[in-house]
């Protein structure tokens, strides 16, 4: 049974120009303004207003691809691995307010949406499996599952992964159920 979410009314005063932009858009998707207006600031409140000062960038994908293909295998994965532990858990704290396996899987999941990546999960009993599909390559696919598999590894859970030239696949033994997060 899917928990029915208590809603508030509240009346905000916003530019004509953005809030025809929000009309334009909610039309497009097939929405409510409303309900756009809803996704966009929770979107802002998840990662949007704590993201950058997390340490997180943004930059062009092209740009990221092009520079991957400069660095040596070995050295991006020395570098990542002696980075992604700290970074992490900075970035769990800072956040999400905690540095747990959920708070974690809450990060990757909103990491893959805002960067455009496309995100499945699938259970199958104790298992989670989540597929990420990043279309960057296959140095991404090492880059992602070294960052990935320290943070885990710290955690202590216990993660497997397995990746393609533009996909990795994590799967997790007794993971939590898909929690809401917006810290």
């Amino acid at each position: 049974m899917v928990e029915k979410r208590q809603t508030e009314s509240i009346t905000f005063r916003i530019d004509k120009q953005v809030l025809d932009s929000l009309r334009d858009a909610a039309k497009r998707q097939k929405i409510s303004p409303n309900s756009l207006a809803g996704q966009i600031l929770g979107s802002y409140l998840e990662w949007g207003a704590k993201a950058v000062a997390a340490g997180w960038v943004s930059m062009p994908k092209p740009f990221l691809i092009e520079l991957m293909k400069l660095i040596d295998e070995k050295d991006m994965t020395r570098t990542i691995a002696g980075l992604s532990s700290e970074f992490g858990k900075d970035a769990d704290l800072f956040m999400r307010g905690r540095h747990d396996l959920e708070a974690w899987l809450s990060v990757i999941r909103s990491r893959a949406t805002r960067s455009g990546f496309n995100i499945m999960e699938y259970r199958r009993g104790d298992e989670l499996e989540i597929v990420i599909q990043h279309d960057m390559g296959k140095k991404w696919s090492l880059y992602f599952k070294t960052f990935y598999e320290n943070v885990f590894y710290d955690l202590g859970a216990k993660a497997r992964f397995d990746y393609t030239e533009n996909t990795i696949t994590i799967t997790l033994d007794a993971a939590p159920p898909k929690g809401d997060l917006t810290a």
